[in-house]
């Protein structure tokens, strides 16, 4: 029995593949690293929430899942498993020195470093056929056809790199000119070879051998290199080295050159093939790096790092902005961003109570269109969420417009919020006005809602990682030239899902709200440099932005910044609209911060971070307005369209670790961001409506009501997502609020 686990253990010992995971554990932890997250996505540890493993599970290519799809990610994969044995062999490969004596070692090498990429494979298929059956409800042959396609993609990269690595690999014995592979030099044994003694394999030997695959069900014992010249080996795994990192140097080129092509619709790869694409060019680079600095790699990234973060502050160089398409950028016209500006800017008389006569008119107008002598005037309040929030509000709007023969829209005077739901509300307007303009009545249609639901992430991926960090072409918009990045990508990527409809200046919807044809909408992005707001819309809003009642002794901190009045000499009204929702819908690193034409610059964010529900506006606009509403309607009714209900149904608090412990302060700030936002805005509306002499009515519509029923954050929907979102309408909550909101609607005047 001892002898037996002693056999075992130095087989354990000897067996390479074995040895080489266990040498990833103690000297290639960054690589190894790139597998935990690639296992941390598939395993839903990483961005569930986010929906980032269905990005995966679920791949599109050009608007559909399909074959090709599941082939371009299998492709990408294949390209990170090669990144990852040629990173690997740059960095363990002389650890083990009888590589280099056999015919090809990085072939051999990349054989035997297979553990990981085959686990990873094994349980990926097994996640994304589980997946496509219950969640994309696709049939058995369609099933075998991901799995074959993925299969394929993957040899496919791996195929291609062997094309070049065969030729360019070499052993000691082509080095010395001896015309022998390892299949004459070495011990022709096989694991299922009868015939052959294998017990060899497992005696204790004073010299470290290891047992390797030689090829597909081969398996062989590694020769002892006494007899080689130590300077030889380390020719042969410099030849290869280079010849890896020439590989490497290749295939990052032709990915970033991809990125020429990027708005074709063939380059509409899935986010997923992008992700890993991002970390396969990652992995080469560091690995190139290495073979040629070794150990001063990391020093040598430091430099770079801090060199680049010097000149972006010194110089032009390293300054990726992102722009507001529209805005003129001119040095002469650029607005001293400070203090001091802001507060003579909203401190203007003149321009604050201009703006509040032009409000006014537009509420008078409204008024006569209800036709109507005290109308309920609507305000929607709809919450940010990605394309969660955009297709549930535009559902929302679209079904209760349905239902009320067309009152929601009639009675509707403002629109604000944040992120995703302002752009559903946006399209659904959009249509409203467009049906006038050409008068039809199209706004119905189920059409309009595969629209708004369909992927915006592949392009905007595709294009973060292929131009946003390596060069950036430029375009012209207005006859303003600005360059192209990841923003621009999803903007082009949205205006074709809504057929060009919002392709338009924030200008061409001025007279359609002055003259009440469509609502106002009120866009509130974050300033993050300083936390104020920029209220952007087609109307002067000054008077939303000064409080000039305020108590004796408190101060005032200008929150609100009125967008028309400050870039006033920025061409305000040619700016492109998409470009607005953008700015109001900038997720962290998802989308790139706007700069604004300032100096020093300004930078925009979603709006989510100061108000993600659209409360704080809405109370600004009715206390402003106070007087008109109290004489004009028979109350106000905010209509709060919400991707989540305050107190979601089976949400426990969970048991904390010690480790939770460390990061429980941080995460709880963050987890709890949107609770606390709803917990203030309740406490501001509850002492506010109780002061406006006014009835003030509230009728909400949630779209996720149970914890165990979440939708991904994301700008990316399954089929099942999207079948969740429909379906909420018909909720017990929502069809009470429905019924509330009808019954509101009599009490009108």
């Amino acid at each position: 029995m001892i002898s037996f686990v002693r056999y075992i253990l130095i087989f354990l010992r000897s067996f390479f593949p074995l040895q080489l995971l266990f040498g990833h554990l103690k000297y290639n932890l960054f690589a190894l690293s790139f597998w935990l997250f690639l296992f941390s996505i598939v395993t839903d540890g990483i961005g569930y929430n986010y929906g980032i493993p269905f990005l995966f599970y679920s791949p599109e290519y050009d608007g559909e899942i399909n074959w090709i799809s599941f082939g371009l990610i299998g492709f990408a994969l294949g390209g990170f498993n090669v990144a990852f044995n040629t990173y690997s062999y740059m960095k363990m490969g002389n650890k083990y020195p009888f590589l280099a004596t056999l015919a090809r070692p990085f072939l051999r090498f990349s054989l035997n470093n297979s553990i990981l990429p085959i686990l990873f494979n094994i349980f990926f298929i097994n996640r994304f056929i589980e997946f496509q059956r219950t969640e994309e409800f696709s049939s058995n042959l369609e099933i075998y056809q991901y799995v074959f396609s993925y299969i394929g993609g993957y040899i496919l990269f791996i195929f291609i790199s062997l094309l070049y690595f065969f030729p360019v690999n070499r052993d000691v014995n082509k080095l010395l000119g001896i015309n022998k592979d390892d299949h004459t030099l070495e011990p022709k044994n096989s694991l299922f070879h009868k015939n052959d003694d294998f017990s060899g394999y497992f005696r204790y030997k004073k010299n470290r051998t290891y047992i390797y695959m030689s090829s597909l069900f081969v398996w062989r014992r590694s020769r002892s290199i006494d007899h080689y010249d130590k300077e030889l080996l380390k020719k042969v795994f410099a030849r290869t080295k280079i010849n890896s990192s020439l590989f490497e140097i290749v295939t990052v080129i032709t990915f970033v050159l991809l990125g020429i092509f990027r708005d074709t619709s063939m380059l509409s790869i899935p986010a997923a093939m992008s992700l890993v694409m991002l970390m396969t060019i990652i992995l080469m680079i560091f690995s190139a790096l290495r073979s040629w600095f070794y150990y001063w790699t990391s020093a040598v990234v430091i430099v770079i790092v801090l060199f680049m973060n010097y000149m972006s502050t010194h110089s032009d160089w390293f300054q990726y902005a992102s722009y507001a398409y529209g805005l003129s950028y001119c040095d002469d016209k650029k607005v001293p961003f400070n203090i001091e500006t802001v507060t003579e800017k909203n401190l203007s008389d003149k321009q604050i109570e201009k703006s509040k006569k032009e409000y006014v008119a537009v509420l008078d107008q409204w008024r006569t269109k209800t036709q109507l002598k005290k109308p309920k005037l609507i305000i929607i309040n709809t919450s940010g969420g990605g394309a969660r929030s955009a297709f549930w509000t535009f559902a929302v709007m679209q079904k209760i417009d349905k239902k009320s023969n067309g009152l929601l829209m009639k009675n509707t005077h403002l629109i604000t919020g944040a992120s995703g739901g302002m752009i559903g509300a946006s399209y659904y307007r959009s249509i409203v006005l467009n049906d006038l303009i050409k008068s039809k009545n199209t706004r119905f249609q189920d059409a309009y809602q595969r629209n708004i639901s369909r992927d915006l992430l592949n392009k905007l991926i595709f294009a973060a990682f292929s131009n946003d960090l390596f060069y950036r072409t430029h375009f012209k918009y207005n006859g303003i030239e600005y360059r192209k990045d990841r923003g621009f990508a999803f903007e082009q990527e949205f205006h074709s899902n809504t057929k060009h409809l919002m392709d338009v200046s924030l200008k061409y919807f001025e007279n359609p709200e002055k003259q009440a044809l469509i609502p106002t909408m009120i866009f509130t992005p974050t300033i993050i440099d300083n936390g104020r707001r920029l209220l952007i819309s087609t109307h002067k809003l000054a008077f939303l932005c000064t409080h000039p009642q305020r108590p004796s002794g408190l101060t005032t901190s200008y929150e609100n910044v009125d967008f028309q009045s400050f870039f006033a000499e920025n061409n305000p009204k040619d700016l492109r609209f998409s470009t607005i929702l953008r700015m109001n819908a900038t997720f962290p690193f998802v989308l790139p911060i706007v700069t604004m034409p300032t100096q020093p610059a300004m930078h925009i964010m979603d709006a989510g971070l100061r108000d993600n529900y659209g409360g704080k506006i809405t109370l600004e606009m009715l206390y402003k307005m106070r007087n008109w509403i109290r004489k004009n309607t028979s109350g106000v009714i905010i209509l709060q369209i919400r991707d989540t209900k305050k107190m979601l149904r089976g949400d426990v608090v969970r048991k904390v670790s010690l480790l939770d412990k460390f990061a429980l302060p941080f995460g709880n700030m963050y987890g709890n961001f949107p609770k606390t936002q709803d917990f203030d805005q309740e406490e501001m509306m509850r002492i506010a409506v109780n002061r406006l002499g006014f009835k003030v009515n509230f009728v909400t519509f949630n779209l996720l009501e149970e914890q165990k029923k979440r939708i991904s954050l994301s700008w990316h929907l399954t089929s099942q997502e999207k079948a969740r979102v429909n379906k909420a309408f018909y909720s017990r909550g929502n069809k009470f609020a429905m019924f509330e909101l009808n019954r509101l609607l009599k009490e009108q005047r």
